[in-house]
């Protein structure tokens, strides 16, 4: 009996040795997506797991539309003579990333965000941004993202 127990013993330690290790994909955001403007960028930043750990890299997507009012301002802080400009974004982008440990750590940026160009030592200043961007990635919801 003792025998046969030491033998059924190792024949199932060699048959889970064969069958290769469950990988629990269940991708989700553990942390955003965030919007933030800054400067005369738009950046969406987030943190997604559970995307196996076979995976070394993923696509990421933002899409959608900005609305951007600008304008050129001197190095000394005062609006420059003129209208503002009004102007609609597309947005279009796919990053890859790499996946470590089945997480993904990025952010897509859209830079210029506004295509003013200012004169001599002028600079752009973003005066208000309204975004409707839709964030997607490998098995993840879309995430519609407004503001």
């Amino acid at each position: 009996m003792r025998r046969l127990l030491i033998v059924l013993a190792g024949v199932l330690a060699v048959a889970a040795m064969a069958v290769p290790a469950a990988l629990a994909d269940s991708p989700h955001y553990i942390k955003g997506p965030s919007v933030t403007v800054s400067g005369n960028s738009l950046t969406v930043s987030f943190k997604a797991a559970g995307l196996g750990n076979t995976t070394t890299s993923a696509d990421f997507s933002l899409e959608g539309t900005a609305d951007v009012t600008s304008q050129c301002y001197t190095k000394t802080g005062n609006p420059v003579n003129g209208v503002p400009k009004h102007e609609t974004v597309n947005v279009d982008l796919t990053q890859t990333f790499d996946v470590r440990n089945g997480s993904v750590t990025g952010a897509i940026t859209v830079s210029p965000l506004s295509t003013l160009t200012c004169t001599g030592n002028q600079h752009v200043v973003i005066q208000d941004v309204s975004y409707d961007l839709v964030l997607s990635g490998p098995g993840l919801p879309d995430v519609p993202l407004s503001g």
